[in-house]
């Protein structure tokens, strides 16, 4: 896909007048992660409760539904890693595997459920400075599974 920067995409129309509306962008969070984290800023800045409300609930379900059957486990004995897949025995088959960990090393893990949708703040995606997201935002782009979405010290 060729990078285009800033084009006309899309002709926006006021509801009630049908009159042509300028100089304003549109915004696809259930196809472009950019707008998804977007929007949740903008939720934050905003004074208008419903307005956040509705926002939040709206992206919300846009995640939900594209990360809906996938499950979070921390593993490890102190510092863990929050793996992500579909059941508890695949994740934990596939961690042991990509590690190279014994069985008897892994015995001193423990393996936890962890909450999809707990804010918490990683670095960005650029490396430059940090994000406050989810498991289930972090992810929502990834192909294959199970996938490490993180670790803490």
């Amino acid at each position: 896909m060729e990078n285009k920067g800033l084009v006309v995409k899309y002709d926006v129309r006021k509801v009630d007048t049908g009159e042509l509306v300028n100089n304003c962008f549109v915004l696809r969070p259930d196809k472009d992660r950019a707008a998804l984290a977007a929007l949740r800023a903008y939720a934050e800045q905003t004074t208008n409760d419903q307005l956040r409300k509705d926002i939040n609930q709206w992206l919300d379900s846009i995640l939900a539904e594209k990360t809906k059957d996938l499950k979070a486990f921390a593993i490890g004995p102190d510092r863990y890693e929050v793996v992500v897949g579909y059941d508890r025995e695949s994740v934990v088959e596939w961690y042991k595997q990509q590690t190279g960990i014994s069985e008897e090393d892994f015995a001193e893990y423990e393996v936890d459920e962890y909450p999809m949708d707990k804010p918490n703040k990683v670095e960005s995606p650029s490396g430059i400075g940090y994000i406050t997201t989810t498991v289930r935002e972090w992810v929502q782009d990834v192909k294959q599974f199970p996938c490490v979405a993180w670790w803490t010290e």
